[in-house]
């Protein structure tokens, strides 16, 4: 290593002097960091042409001063400063004065593409869409086409100079695919390799756009598109997008230059432009002279159908196609290419030249083998189908959790776009609540979309990318990210009003300064966990449950409906069942907040926060109500006597029983809607499940916590009693026979704050879902059921489970053995526990496998989180 170290030998200062200087200022100005290894005397004394001994003595002083150490068999290194000196601060030269100008900045406006891409590193679930499973690479396969290209002609390959247009051979490729797929033909000396469908925007716009030339570009449309085209100077004007792509109508009437469009599968909306429609633009862009710069990254990635032919393929004339292998590959591969049109070629090879001299060989060389046989297209093949896997299972967790969704762009690509339904607050601010939750979710202006024209998709769209994820991660994160919105629904300090939205059709209208919901209730009531420091105990996992003399059999205690969301508790002899449905008339009955955006003739489900909700409002809590099912009549009670009643068919009745509630709903202005579901039921979650808690596992928590808890705080169907304490997350994925009628169990509950509150004196005078996070982690308790067949349950019936439970006779009882030291590691995915002691002996992982033994790729049994995300679990107490 050479030191910049200049010596003036016509100075009246020594040889040695200079060189110490020298030296000593590059350390403490932090030129020479600490740890750098320093020229032998030897290597510096030949650098500056003096003798050795003059190094040698500057070396000594710097070794005095503490600057520089000398190593035996290693060398000489700068050394630490002195902790106790703070390092100096660079200053001027002594005599040379500070400019009292300051240097320019470009005189053209430069942007950077949002990509939030320090919060991204931190998230456990991350929907950043365009993103490709890092899993799916084929590593073998590129290490063998890599290692054949370096040990046949590596050396020449690296230490020569390519083409700028690329490497013949991976365009001569190229040319075969693109005609084959994307319906093609271009010759390889069309094609210009890039290092992505950026450079390829860029170079566009440094060849045709200059102050006083005008792009367009899709509205809504890709940030890295609009600012390219204004760090030119140029103008720009945006294209509105519907459901069938670019609007034609909507282009310039003028003189254009360039037209962006992402016709496969437009960005952000996921569209695809018709066929009627390419025809339509190619016609417009020959009729101004404007060249049509399009991005087809998606072409490979349909999942319905197939895609049209390329605008490229029926206009070569006027189109500029950009491919990318970024989805299919990865974006870390740098790779992408350009097919110009004839009489453009030489003319982009020649920027290319003077942009950076064309890409590296290697890469290209290993990517030109892979596709010149099959193996890319098998391994397009292979990839596709994975996430058409990975978009099934988004589109069916958004459903169980959010109901029918508004999507587009779920036929292809590595993303859709999400409108957000009424009862979910906006897409910042559900962005960041799951950012809390360690989940990635993107409004337009955080993951490269933009808007050029005010649109209600910057306020209610996210943008979900499903590529860089497991099955199992996707359906965790979407429970995950529906609890964290109901979560603040709960809290006291949430304005409901924010979630009193309806999606307007046309411009967007700014809303007002919303009303804030009063704080009525008595402080001391509000959030009280009911054990402050509980002990954190082990999440329970799956066991064989020993099956001897005299143990008890499990059996319905109790059945419940409820026939009005929020309101008391109806119990039931029996119920009749019916496959895949809920109990009958369960929930079937809301009260509607007065500005809900909901048909009171045939409403849909939708989140809690449009309705009333015992968690906020607890006077629902002082009636007990019942409703005849044959009649409709619903009476309601308040310290045993009768205060309201009225036939629910019955416009006016309904619409008195209405105002009655109204007196239980102080932070409404105006009474509530009594609306009816015709055909589905207004639950917390939209699918048809019927809810079960375990009283053994209630007496447990009262012992732990130390409070009574009344079970009607928890509002569900079946209440059983006679099972072991937590026995029921056993049986989560399993089936269990109450009666005889079979029940799959589904999952596990996740409480709300309605439990918070005491049915039997209408007041919020406990915090259930704290209390259970602070226990065990999460504030799951009970398990949803879903019926597998028609059939009766009735009070007293034995609860039987079967599947994942195996029933043993009891082991002989042993004398208790030793245990050492237990290390647990729990994933902040899903809070799955990894114990070293037990191993995973599904997986053949025996016991005592420490965490760091694990293969790198080993992940989460239960989420498929990677190892990285597990951390120590800490107990407290005994």
């Amino acid at each position: 290593m050479q030191v910049p170290v200049v010596l003036d030998r016509s100075s009246g200062e020594t040889l040695t002097g200079q060189i110490v200087e020298q030296l000593r200022r590059a350390i403490t100005h932090a030129r020479l960091p600490v740890g750098t290894r320093m020229p032998s005397s030897r290597q510096l004394s030949e650098q500056l042409a003096v003798a050795r001994n003059t190094v040698v003595r500057a070396y000594e002083i710097l070794m005095t001063e503490g600057l520089v150490d000398s190593r035996p068999a290693s060398g000489i290194f700068v050394s630490a400063p002195d902790p106790g000196c703070a390092p100096p601060v660079p200053t001027a030269p002594q005599g040379v004065r500070e400019p009292s100008w300051s240097m320019p900045l470009p005189s053209l406006p430069v942007r950077l593409v949002q990509r939030s891409g320090t919060i991204r590193r931190r998230l456990s679930f991350d929907f950043y869409p365009g993103r490709s499973h890092h899993a799916l690479f084929p590593l073998k396969l590129w290490r063998r086409h890599l290692a054949k290209n370096l040990t046949f002609g590596g050396a020449r390959g690296l230490t020569e100079g390519g083409e700028a247009a690329g490497l013949l051979a991976l365009r001569s490729a190229i040319a075969l695919y693109i005609a084959t797929t994307r319906g093609i033909a271009a010759d390889p000396s069309r094609i210009i390799i890039v290092s992505g469908v950026q450079e390829g925007i860029s170079l566009a716009s440094r060849l045709f756009l200059h102050r006083g030339t005008l792009a367009a570009l899709e509205d809504p449309g890709s940030q890295g598109a609009l600012y390219a085209f204004e760090a030119t100077g140029s103008e720009t004007v945006g294209v509105a997008v519907d459901q069938d792509g670019l609007v034609p109508s909507d282009l310039p009437l003028r003189s254009t230059a360039l037209l962006y469009v992402t016709p496969s599968h437009q960005f952000p909306t996921g569209v695809m432009l018709s066929a009627g429609r390419r025809d339509s633009i190619a016609a417009w862009a020959r009729r101004c002279g404007c060249y049509i710069l399009e991005d087809d990254s998606d072409a490979d990635l349909r999942f319905e159908g197939s895609n049209p032919p390329a605008i490229a393929a029926d206009a070569p004339d006027c189109t500029i196609y950009l491919g990318s292998f970024a989805r299919t590959l990865g974006a870390g591969l740098g790779l992408g290419f350009m097919v110009v049109p004839p009489r453009l070629a030489e003319v982009v090879v020649a920027a290319k030249e003077l942009l950076d001299g064309g890409n590296a060989w290697l890469d290209q060389a290993t990517l030109a083998d892979m596709m010149a046989g099959n193996s890319y297209a098998v391994h397009v093949a292979r990839v596709r189908a994975h996430y058409r896997e990975n978009r099934d299972r988004l589109l069916a967790a958004l459903r169980r959790s959010f109901g029918e969704v508004s999507i587009s762009g779920e036929t292809g690509g590595l993303h859709l776009l999400w409108n957000l339904p009424a009862g979910v607050p906006d897409a910042a601010v559900v962005e960041n609540l799951a950012r809390r939750s360690r989940i990635g979710v993107y409004p337009l202006a955080s993951c490269g979309a933009m808007t050029i024209r005010p649109s209600l998709l910057d306020r209610r769209a996210l943008l979900l990318g499903f590529g860089a994820l497991l099955p199992k991660q996707i359906e965790q994160a979407m429970d995950r990210l529906s609890e964290a919105i109901d979560d603040t629904v709960d809290d006291l300090k949430t304005d409901v009003t924010t979630y009193l939205v309806e999606a307007p059709q046309g411009s967007v209208q700014l809303p007002g300064r919303a009303r804030r919901t009063p704080m009525h209730l008595d402080s001391r009531f509000r959030q009280q966990p009911a054990l402050p420091k509980p002990r954190r105990a082990r999440a329970p996992s799956k066991t064989r449950i020993a099956q001897g003399p005299g143990l008890t059999m499990a059996s319905v205690s109790s059945i419940y409906r409820y026939p009005i969301k929020g309101l008391s508790a109806q119990p039931l002899a029996q119920v009749d069942t019916e496959a895949g449905r809920p109990i009958p008339y369960d929930r079937v009955f809301a009260l509607a907040r007065p500005t809900a955006p909901l048909d009171r003739d045939d409403p849909k489900w939708a989140k809690k926060g449009l309705f009333a909700m015992l968690m906020l409002d607890e006077g629902l809590a002082q009636v007990a109500t019942s409703l005849d099912i044959d009649t409709m009549w619903l009476t309601a009670w308040r310290a045993g006597r009768q205060v309201a009643a009225g036939c629910l068919t019955d416009p006016a009745q309904r619409e008195q029983l209405e105002r009655f509630f109204w007196t239980l709903l102080p932070s409404f202005k105006d009474p509530p809607v009594l609306i009816r579901s015709r055909v589905g039921h207004f639950m917390d979650k939209p699918d048809s499940v019927i809810s079960l808690i375990n009283l053994a596992t209630l007496r447990s928590l009262e012992e732990r916590w130390g409070v009574s808890l009344d079970p009607l705080r928890f509002r569900a169907n079946i209440y059983i009693d006679g099972a072991k304490a937590f026995e029921e997350v056993d049986w989560v994925g399993s089936e269990v026979t109450i009666g005889g009628t079979t029940f799959l169990v589904d999952r596990v509950n996740g409480r709300c704050g309605a439990t918070n509150v005491n049915p039997a004196t209408a007041r919020r005078d406990l915090d259930i879902p704290t209390s259970l996070r602070a226990s065990f982690g999460h504030k799951n308790l009970g398990v949803y059921l879903i019926a597998r067949q028609n059939g009766t349950i009735a009070v007293g019936d034995t609860v039987l489970a079967s599947g994942s439970i195996e029933y043993v006779a009891a082991p002989p009882a042993r004398s208790p053995e030793p245990e050492g030291p237990r290390r647990q590691f729990i994933c902040r995915g899903c809070y799955y526990i990894y114990d070293e002691s037990a191993g995973v002996p599904q997986q053949g992982i025996p016991p005592g496998t420490a965490l760091m033994a694990l293969p790198t790729d080993w992940r989460c049994p239960d989420c498929g989180s990677e190892k990285v995300l597990f951390v120590p679990q800490v107990h407290d107490g005994s």
